[in-house]
């Protein structure tokens, strides 16, 4: 059951979606991987737009936390 939870969570953030960090506007980051591990909690590698060479690893939490990171959707969704 806990499991099934932590799948849930981890479904809820994808490969490719875009995040804005809440203190510094306009500054996106890629979701580039989800990595799942039984020793710790799910996380993400993202990558900055402007420059994907610099990545960050952080907690699914975290980036899902609306005080962190705001959700842009994915670049399949944008609008034209």
């Amino acid at each position: 059951e806990n499991l099934m939870r932590r799948q849930i969570k981890m479904a809820a953030l994808q490969p490719g979606d875009l995040l804005e960090k809440i203190d510094f506007p306009g500054s996106i980051w890629i979701v580039s991987r989800l990595i799942e591990s039984r020793h710790q909690r799910p996380h993400a590698v993202i990558a900055y737009q402007r420059n994907s060479s610099e990545t960050r690893m952080l907690a699914v939490s975290t980036l899902l936390d609306e005080s962190f990171f705001r959700r842009l959707g994915s670049p399949v969704a944008s609008v034209t």
